[in-house]
């Protein structure tokens, strides 16, 4: 039963992947279905841009941030919609603060994690977007965002074992969906991304 405290009824689902794995791509196509697109605003978030300067100094405050701002988006879209798919998840937050925090500031992170975790109730749907780094980082070249060009193969590497980890550990019993998004191109080619719709809806309608 989903949280009171959410007052929906409604299903949702989290979308996660490394970075260019092609999340909002893919909550923009279900947003063009009877499910709405919930996007990161990650612009706003104070430090995003400060974390590329300085990885390392501003790790903190970066994960923490996305991670109360995703929070906050994720009741706010219980509240308004029926159902909606995110093009974030927490699950991608925790693998962020695996790779990115020490020891010391993993553990507060997680301590806000648990607190968020046990309010918020599971979601309907993970859909995690499986793709080699190594494509991802051509195509972080090729949107050319000025911040993301110091990111290296070995990072998304360390992004995508982070979040298997976490999907593996964390989700048993919930209901996950993996998708190769470098085999099944929704971006570009209209048969995968009916496709890609159509598992989605499907994985859907059986919560």
């Amino acid at each position: 039963m989903r949280s009171q405290q959410l007052g929906d009824t409604g299903v949702y689902a989290e979308i996660c992947g490394g970075i260019a794995s092609g999340k909002t791509t893919l909550a923009i196509l279900l947003g063009q279905t009877r499910i709405s697109s919930c996007l990161e605003n990650f612009q706003s978030n104070p430090f995003w841009k400060a974390f590329y300067a300085d990885p390392i100094g501003t790790a903190f405050e970066t994960e923490i941030s996305f991670l109360l701002q995703h929070y906050h988006e994720i009741k706010t879209a219980s509240k308004q919609e029926s159902a909606f798919a995110c093009d974030f998840s927490l699950l991608l937050d925790r693998a962020y603060a695996q790779v990115t925090l020490n020891e010391e500031k993993r553990a507060a992170f997680l301590a806000v994690y648990q607190v968020i975790r046990r309010e918020l109730p599971p979601p309907n749907l993970v859909i995690h977007l499986v793709c080699a780094p190594e494509v991802e980082l051509e195509r972080i070249r090729r949107r050319g965002r000025d911040v993301e060009q110091s990111i290296t193969v070995d990072y998304l590497s360390a992004i995508n074992k982070a979040l298997a980890k976490v999907i593996k550990t964390e989700t048993g019993g919930w209901n996950v969906l993996s998708i190769d998004s470098v085999k099944l191109d929704f971006a570009n080619d209209e048969h995968d991304k009916q496709h890609v719709l159509e598992l989605v809806k499907s994985r859907l309608m059986n919560c």
